[in-house]
């Protein structure tokens, strides 16, 4: 009888401590919660997509030009900006909490 009674609680403790918003999170991966339905969205959040390309400037004779597609520019001259143009991909596993192999690319323009 207290074996049976004490399992009922564990049972009790462990299924109270499952709402369908955190089940649904661990299946989906992504975050769930029906505040996002009384929003007038989606039961659980769009996937996180990587950030925008960063716009690729060039100077010219009224300053600098930025363009946000470089790859349908004709003649690309040399990009002012110094640095990185992007996150790296343990940066954007990191920002995605994925492993490194399963990270998308951060952009669409390598640096």
């Amino acid at each position: 009888m207290m074996i049976r009674r004490g399992m009922m609680i564990a049972l009790l403790v462990a299924v109270a401590g499952c709402s369908p918003d955190h089940i649904a999170s661990k299946i989906t991966g992504r975050e769930c919660s029906a505040g996002y339905i009384q929003e007038g969205e989606d039961w659980c959040a769009p996937p996180e997509r990587p950030p925008a390309p960063q716009p690729y400037c060039t100077q010219s004779w009224n300053g600098v030009d930025c363009w946000a597609r470089p790859d349908l520019m004709p003649n690309v001259a040399r990009e002012v900006a110094e640095g990185p143009t992007g996150l790296t991909q343990d940066q954007n596993a990191q920002r995605l909490n994925m492993s490194v192999k399963k990270a998308p690319p951060t952009n669409a323009y390598y640096p």
